[in-house]
């Protein structure tokens, strides 16, 4: 049973099948001990055209290349319908392109898993009214059409509620390198949040590199032209027999697997190698207890010893706890460090995630804004408490723009004055208005009304949103843990005047 998109593999049986019955159980029976080996997610993909009424009666006994092709081929319904059953029984999904609404009929009886859109259909509007009338999911390939055709597409099948995925294709056959634009398929997943996007490929079949590529930029689905050689039935140049299929899919593999994750790998044996290669900190001389380490009476050389204090480490104002011996090596538990290091340190990692923040949203933010961090139960735990508050406008109206990270939340309060907005941005909030609570999602937008204690928390992957309100005074904050009212105000709050200076530039 089709559930989603995902990793996907699309078999289009190579010229329809030929119109044999026996060569295309040859093609599905090879792909199926490929498809079970690997345990893959393989529909195999019919084409369906009303034939003979698909050509004109006129054109009928013509040579026409595609006229000859689809009625010299054409295969009874009762052979379809065995071939089906064989795919299915083989482990197979099943797909199908309707060419003409009759056989979107056809479709819906024999109940497929996918329809297939191609690109000739992509812009019959006629078609796809006929589509739309069923929940099947579909899949589009866009092929020779331009991005505003896409985009009618895409907000088409949205409008009806329809599951679908869009494919980017080169309807060359076969496709050359300078054709495949594989950037593309980057800019439409972007273009088209949330929509899956696949790749429909014609290169020729040894051809490995564009799969990894087209995966790297966001490709989920992948259409193949599928077929194996014999003495009747020659295979074309853009489809795979079933051992380069094999050899294609665990080059795709290998490729996934060192793609890996977009966070951040840190591997034990990759710690284990940095500390065997790092400096320890040890005494040039004796010192005496509570004296300040510098530079002029300690070293650091090789190795570094379990619970040492490293070269890294070695900063600020760092006082010894007990007498020591020279070359002794300094563990990290008799030495006292510089709180006030230690929490600027602590608002710089914080100051490092707000700017990753932005930068992953593509929010742009101008040189003079103010920007404050709100710590209510103090910047050791800010992670869990607190939020970055952008100060855009403060007029009659004003704006700030809100960053928090994931799970963060921000306790109860409420406004005497100020009336306010949330837009949501990116990420997920949780808000508590008085009894009411909600669950925002980007583009969601909710008001609150002056003296109504209110409460949020991010989601899982942060949250950034707009405030927009009435003038904002810094005296219009309570908050219902009154220990937190109490607080001055910069006692709870870290003040920067410029951000473009802490962004590293010059003012």
């Amino acid at each position: 049973m089709f559930k989603n998109f995902d990793d996907l593999f699309i078999l289009d049986l190579a010229n329809n099948h030929f119109g044999n019955l026996n060569h295309a159980k040859k093609i599905v029976s090879k792909f199926s001990k490929i498809n079970k080996r690997h345990n893959l997610k393989c529909a195999f993909k019919f084409q369906y055209r009303d034939l003979p009424n698909f050509v004109h009666k006129d054109f009928r006994d013509s040579k026409l290349k595609y006229v000859r092709r689809f009625l010299d081929t054409k295969m009874s319904d009762e052979k379809f319908n065995e071939l089906f059953k064989f795919i299915r029984k083989n482990g197979f999904l099943t797909s199908c392109t309707p060419f003409d609404e009759a056989s979107v009929d056809k479709i819906e009886k024999n109940n497929f898993d996918i329809i297939k859109v191609a690109s000739v259909s992509s812009l019959d509007f006629n078609l796809h009214e006929r589509l739309v009338k069923n929940k099947i999911p579909k899949i589009i390939s866009t092929g020779g059409i331009a991005v505003n055709d896409i985009d009618n597409i895409v907000s088409f099948y949205l409008k009806k509620n329809q599951k679908f995925a869009i494919m980017h294709c080169v309807s060359i056959y076969p496709s050359e390198h300078s054709d495949l634009n594989l950037k593309f398929i980057k800019n439409i997943k972007k273009r088209y949040r949330n929509i899956p996007i696949g790749w429909s490929t014609h290169e020729r079949p040894d051809e490995f590199i564009p799969a990894t590529l087209a995966h790297s930029y966001g490709a989920r689905i992948f259409e193949k032209h599928v077929g194996i050689k014999s003495k009747t039935f020659k295979l074309n140049e853009y489809s795979t027999t079933p051992e380069l299929f094999e050899e294609w899919y665990l080059n795709l593999k290998k490729s996934i697997e060192m793609s890996g994750l977009e966070n951040k790998k840190i591997y034990n044996q990759e710690k284990r190698t940095i500390e065997s290669l790092s400096r320890g900190v040890y005494l040039k001389n004796d010192i005496k207890k509570n004296t300040l380490l510098t530079n002029k009476n300690t070293y650091f050389a090789i190795p570094l010893q379990e619970n040492q204090l490293s070269s890294v480490n070695f900063k600020g104002k760092m006082e010894i706890l007990i007498d020591s011996k020279k070359d002794q090596s300094i563990k990290i538990s008799k030495v006292a460090f510089d709180k006030n290091l230690q929490q600027e340190n602590l608002i710089n990692k914080y100051l490092h995630s707000v700017k990753a923040t932005l930068n992953y949203n593509n929010i742009q933010l101008g040189k003079k804004f103010s920007m404050e961090i709100s710590h209510h139960e103090g910047i050791n735990n800010f992670k869990k408490v607190g939020c970055f508050l952008f100060n855009i406008l403060n007029r009659n109206y004003a704006k700030k723009i809100l960053v928090m990270l994931p799970n963060q939340r921000h306790p109860s309060h409420h406004h005497k004055n100020k009336t306010e907005s949330f837009i949501i941005l990116s990420g997920n909030l949780e808000l508590k208005d008085g009894k009411k609570n909600s669950k925002l999602n980007p583009g969601d937008v909710i008001h609150l009304k002056k003296k109504s204690w209110h409460e949020f928390k991010a989601g899982n992957n942060g949250c950034v949103f707009e405030e927009i309100s009435t003038y904002d005074s810094k005296k219009d904050s309570f908050y219902k843990n009154k220990d937190i009212t109490k607080l001055p105000r910069n006692t709870r709050k870290t003040y920067f005047n410029n951000w473009f200076q802490l962004q590293g530039y010059d003012s």
